[in-house]
């Protein structure tokens, strides 16, 4: 009872700091672009979402599935543990380098590809950044094994707002899309110094065949799902990269990536946790299923306002976030607001759940049925246009959630009604929250009224919350009133 009291307290801890370091490294990466946002116009944002998804996609090999593999396995002692990590840490670092290797000597190749022949030496000096991410991975690995989130907290404070003085000075001395492409890669130094200084993780000289290949066995199907996840989150910019024009593809991407960061304030605190916690209840299906449920119900009270808000005021959010010359983008906005929301709470943390069992290769199935429905849609309707494929590509994004369901019933015994139930209370609170908002939207429109009408409108979802017992026993306990279990 002691351990598990330890192991919850180390738990609680981790997820209170990571709550903290991804609020605040989410919330300034969205200032910095809003500045930037009424600097460039989308065709620079496009340039660089162009080249940010070649070295995306090289990221995948990088990383190697060895993370994972770390964080999940158990090990029989200290100096195994060690060994192991030594081995991950030179085999990600000969991989980084192979695969830079790879984009110098046939950057012209890929930039044909992309369907922009210019940016073939962009990549080659963006593709520095690779061997730094292979030095750090196992940096990042250790600490968050450890569930040390907080010294994870103080990296990526720095880190995030390094762009506001390194890539808005030079955006604001005209220096481009160099500004972007300057910011990236020094960020990705100063944080691979950071991760080696607060991990203190100092790789021996040793490498095994047998170690290399266990992990390896482990980490295909994570470098699998991870091309399938590559595929999913770029298949739509590739597209739009090459039928249509920079403008389009800064525009779309932005405005997603913006939107994506809001909902990751919660989703990207939460689920690196809710890993680390399901793992160690692998074996322990009640308190496993118990972790999970409880964490879909908090992200359920989190995500269903916000993509509310995000929907029903979407011309005003645009305005603030983009300005006037990309209201353009506010039905894009609207309809990513509701799809991420549904996915997040009925796909993704799911995948979580597989990891965690080591069924790793269940989340590369289910990409895989994903990709399926996923490519030919959008191949189709990006000839139908532009807001074609934005409408279908967002609406696609909700094909996996009966398989999820069905699987995770199988494999952990949560029924899609024990799911239904879970987030139950959240929605019939945004209902009364949807209502309220069309009242006030109806009396009177302006900047201010905006204001306040989202300001009354989250009070009454608070308010309709609080008289459900677990929802308000859980808001209470925020405050150290009651134990939310």
């Amino acid at each position: 009872m002691i351990f598990e009291e330890n192991i919850f307290g180390k738990i609680v801890t981790a997820a209170k700091w990571s709550i903290v370091t991804e609020i605040l490294s989410k919330i300034i990466p969205p200032v910095t672009n809003m500045i930037l946002a009424r600097i460039f116009t989308p065709d620079v944002f496009g340039i660089m979402a162009t080249i940010t998804m070649v070295i995306t996609f090289a990221d995948v090999f990088v990383e190697s599935g060895f993370q994972k593999f770390l964080i999940q396995h158990n090990f029989s002692n200290i100096k195994e543990e060690y060994e192991y990590m030594s081995v991950a840490f030179w085999a990600n670092l000969i991989f980084s380098f192979i695969i830079w290797g790879v984009l110098v000597i046939f950057n012209q190749t890929i930039a044909r590809l992309i369907g922009n022949e210019g940016l073939g030496y962009l990549i080659v000096i963006t593709g520095m950044t690779i061997p730094l991410y292979g030095i750090i991975g196992i940096q990042g690995c250790k600490i968050k094994k450890e569930l040390k989130f907080k010294k994870l907290f103080y990296v990526r404070f720095i880190t995030s707002i390094l762009p506001l003085f390194i890539t808005v000075p030079l955006a604001l001395l005209e220096f481009g899309y160099w500004a972007l492409i300057i910011g990236c890669i020094i960020g990705s130094f100063i944080q691979s110094l950071l991760l080696f200084y607060v991990g203190k993780f100092l790789p021996i000289m040793f490498f095994s065949k047998q170690y290399l290949f266990h992990m390896l066995q482990f980490g295909i199907w994570t470098i699998l799902d991870g091309i399938a996840i590559w595929l999913t989150a770029w298949i739509d910019s590739f597209l739009i990269a090459n039928y249509m024009s920079d403008y389009y593809l800064g525009l779309y991407k932005n405005t997603s990536s913006m939107i994506f960061s809001f909902f990751s304030i919660v989703t990207a605190a939460m689920i690196p946790v809710l890993f680390s916690a399901l793992s160690r209840f692998q074996n322990d299906q009640e308190m496993f299923n118990k972790t999970f449920l409880n964490t879909q119900n908090v992200l359920a009270l989190a995500l269903l306002p916000l993509g509310t808000i995000l929907y029903f005021y979407r011309a005003f959010v645009t305005n603030i976030l983009f300005g006037s010359a990309w209201m353009e983008a506010a039905d894009i906005v609207g309809v990513m607001a509701i799809t991420t929301v549904v996915r997040i709470l009925f796909v993704s943390i799911y995948s979580e759940v597989y990891r965690a069992k080591g069924k790793f290769y269940l989340p590369l199935i289910m990409q895989l049925v994903d990709l399926c429905v996923l490519v030919p849609i959008c191949v189709i309707s990006v000839k139908y246009g532009f807001w074609a494929l934005v409408y279908a590509r967002s609406f696609v994004r909700l094909d996996l959630i009966v398989p999820m369901l069905v699987v995770t019933n199988i494999l952990c015994g949560i029924t899609p009604l024990n799911t239904i139930k879970n987030v139950l209370n959240p929605f019939i609170a945004t209902v009364f929250m949807i209502i309220c908002i069309l009242i006030m939207q109806s009396v009177y429109e302006s900047f201010l009224w905006s204001i306040i009408s989202i300001f009354i409108s989250a009070s009454m979802y608070l308010l309709v919350l609080f008289f459900f017992k677990k929802e308000r026993c859980m808001m209470l306990s925020m405050f150290g009133k009651f134990k939310y279990a």
